[in-house]
């Protein structure tokens, strides 16, 4: 039987047809679900909630596996997309949806196509910044700045202190400054040169 890193491997090789990556991938899910099951149940403590928030799971892994740099800390890995997705349904069910359901219904509003470009061109330059991160760095600012974690959740969801989570965030803000930065400046147009300065035509005298 392949062990867990050869199965990842497998699973995210573009060279392999899909339905041996899916294969693949479908045996890891055959290794870890028991696991993922009581990760998520911990949180949760519900059987129904916690399958769902593993099968969620198991979703996102496969969609974001390029993102894992070492096959070998797949089961870490995992676990933390599968708290974050039990953490998800914590907040999702804290909503209160009573004062929306009052609230008087404003009309929608409807960006237009160049504010929907726009918008999305930045999403991409932000995610492009944030995975250029370190690992450590990479992981806190997606659950604190995309994911909406508190630093307290993150550091229970990840078991570090707290003075660790806001270290690493700090360090991520200032490594994003600089990313964005040569990032924009990548983007800047040169600058046009002048336009040539033409000599007065001479105008003929005649007598």
């Amino acid at each position: 039987m392949e062990k867990s890193d050869i199965l990842v491997i497998n699973a995210r090789n573009q060279n392999l047809s899909v339905s041996q990556r899916h294969l693949a991938f479908g045996e890891l899910v055959n290794r870890f679900y028991d696991a993922a099951y009581r990760w998520a149940y911990a949180v949760l403590q519900d059987k129904h909630q916690a399958q769902d928030a593993a099968q969620d799971a198991f979703v996102v892994a496969f969609q974001s596996l390029e993102q894992l740099r070492d096959p070998l800390a797949f089961a870490g890995w995992l676990r933390q997309i599968v708290i974050s997705q039990a953490y998800r349904q914590v907040r999702d069910q804290s909503m209160d949806l009573s004062s929306l359901e009052a609230a008087p219904e404003l009309p929608a509003y409807e960006p237009g196509p160049a504010a929907i470009l726009e918008e999305a061109e930045m999403k991409e330059k932000v995610m492009t910044a944030v995975q250029a991160l370190p690992e450590k760095e990479q992981i806190v600012t997606q659950l604190f700045y995309l994911n909406g974690y508190s630093q307290h959740e993150i550091a229970r969801l990840l078991e570090l202190p707290l003075t660790t989570v806001k270290k690493r965030l700090q360090y991520a803000r200032h490594n994003l400054k600089g990313i964005m930065a040569s990032m924009v400046d990548s983007f800047t147009p040169t600058a046009v040169p002048p336009e040539p300065v033409l000599a007065p035509v001479p105008v003929r005298k005649y007598r």
